[in-house]
């Protein structure tokens, strides 16, 4: 029996064996999972190849029966046509592997070095104590067999470089990243974009996350890490991973996975999702237009917030200040977000936190730099990061930056007596000051800088508002 044959008994047997089923208001015509496997036994072919026959013909597999209301049979017919890969099967891609497998994707490719030890069991769903000391891959085809037999799987236990990046991604129509350092991340995107197919990256922190999709031609990871040079690995040395944490990151980049291949949703290109579980907040920070060429347009197109930096010695009394502002533009209809520069390493956004406190007052968005990275745990540095505040708060009217003394923007000094440093060592552009305005005067501040007490901040707000920095 030639080719074409054999498909036309395939396709005559599956016609024959579909039942009709209650979908929502519609009827389908499915195709049970007991028939399937029968039909792929007599005509030894894979349940893959049964599936695409199923589907071509309008009817459903009835292992994806609960898809069909949100993806359609269209869609899953993407999703089994679709080969994917996977760069990393421990805490992110672990679960990445289940969900894609259980979702119907046709073909997984799996790339991972390691072997499972001890401290994987917190959080990789992949990881059983009988499998210590196994490789990862080899445990992820295991575990897409025995839940989905028709998803097809090559595996690669090797460690991915930009010499062996391409070779590995080979065949894919998209690639997850489920690593965990960033020299791989970099080697991965540069593959990716050579392979002209599209990245979906996560990265988790304790109760941090983020998700970005990454096309050919999107700004991508240097503008959430910067450069390719620096440490290896993020905060999540210090921080751990926590199980749910991957899950839930993990989950979303299936869900971009999902979205990309039906054309089903709106991926997240050119904006990367942040998520802190800790306060139960996420955001979606814009991104900016590093590596595009010179002719783009589009950044310049975009909204561009004003940036004011409250600078003064630490207990003169910014972050009071900035939640007196923030309330205070609040009030008056202006969009504001806040960002925190401390000079410590790590300083988590929790209860009691100054980025909190912004939170309670009003902020739509706040951000944390310190010198190595940028919203807890990027690695971008503060100079680096200040560039692109724009970029991240685009759609806002007003940006209260605290501290940062040798950034470009405007600057306010906070100035109390007895503890501020002379006005006179305070460089760069200083528009105003706010506090003890005297004993500024007497410490250096020129007569031509206007000055707000501590009872004025509601002048001090219209300043802000009217100025054009």
């Amino acid at each position: 029996m030639d080719a074409a044959a054999k498909a036309q008994a395939i396709k005559n047997m599956v016609q024959e064996a579909a039942e009709p089923a209650q979908v929502g208001k519609k009827t389908e015509r499915v195709l049970s999972l007991t028939a399937c496997g029968e039909i792929a036994r007599t005509c030894d072919v894979s349940r893959r190849e049964v599936e695409l026959i199923a589907l071509e013909g309008g009817i459903v597999p009835g292992r994806y029966l609960r898809n069909i209301g949100t993806i359609g049979k269209e869609g899953q017919l993407c999703l089994v046509r679709a080969t994917v890969a996977v760069v990393g099967c421990g805490g992110l891609g672990g679960l990445v592997v289940e969900l894609l497998a259980r979702m119907g994707v046709g073909r997984l490719i799996l790339i991972d070095n390691d072997v499972f030890s001890d401290n994987n069991l917190n959080r990789q769903i992949l990881a059983r104590e009988a499998d210590l000391g196994r490789p990862k891959v080899e445990v992820a085809r295991e575990r897409v067999w025995a839940i989905n037999p028709a998803t097809e799987v090559t595996y690669f236990q090797e460690r991915l470089t930009p010499e062996n990046a391409r070779a590995l991604l080979q065949g894919a129509d998209l690639v997850v990243d489920a690593l965990d350092n960033l020299p791989a991340r970099f080697a991965l995107e540069a593959a990716a974009r050579a392979s002209n197919i599209p990245l979906v990256h996560g990265a988790i922190a304790g109760f941090l996350g983020q998700v970005l999709t990454i096309f050919p031609g999107d700004p991508g990871l240097a503008e959430i890490y910067g450069s390719v040079t620096g440490r290896e690995r993020g905060i999540e040395v210090e921080t751990g991973n926590l199980a749910a944490t991957a899950a839930l990151v993990a989950s979303l980049e299936v869900q971009e996975v999902i979205k990309i291949l039906t054309g089903v949703g709106e991926p997240l290109r050119c904006r990367l999702f942040y998520i802190d579980s800790a306060s139960g907040q996420m955001h979606s920070l814009p991104l900016g237009q590093t590596g595009k060429t010179a002719n783009d347009g589009a950044a310049a197109q975009r909204p561009s917030p004003t940036v004011i930096s409250f600078v003064g010695t630490s207990g003169s009394g910014k972050t009071t200040l900035l939640m007196e502002l923030i309330q205070g533009l609040v009030r008056r209809g202006v969009k504001v977000a806040a960002v925190k520069h401390t000079h410590e390493d790590v300083e988590t956004d929790t209860a009691g936190k100054d980025t909190w406190r912004f939170v309670q007052a009003g902020a739509e968005a706040v951000a944390l730099l310190t010198p190595k990275r940028a919203t807890l745990f990027y690695e971008l540095g503060a100079e680096a990061a200040v560039e692109r505040l724009r970029d991240w708060f685009g759609p806002l009217d007003i940006v209260l930056l605290e501290g940062l003394k040798s950034g470009p923007f405007p600057k306010i000094a906070v100035f109390r007596r007895g503890v501020s440093e002379p006005i006179t060592r305070m460089t760069g552009r200083l528009v105003a000051v706010f506090g003890d305005v005297a004993a500024a005067r007497q410490s250096g501040l020129s007569p031509s800088i206007p000055g707000f007490t501590w009872r004025e901040t509601e002048k001090l707000i219209d300043f802000i508002i009217t100025q054009s920095f």
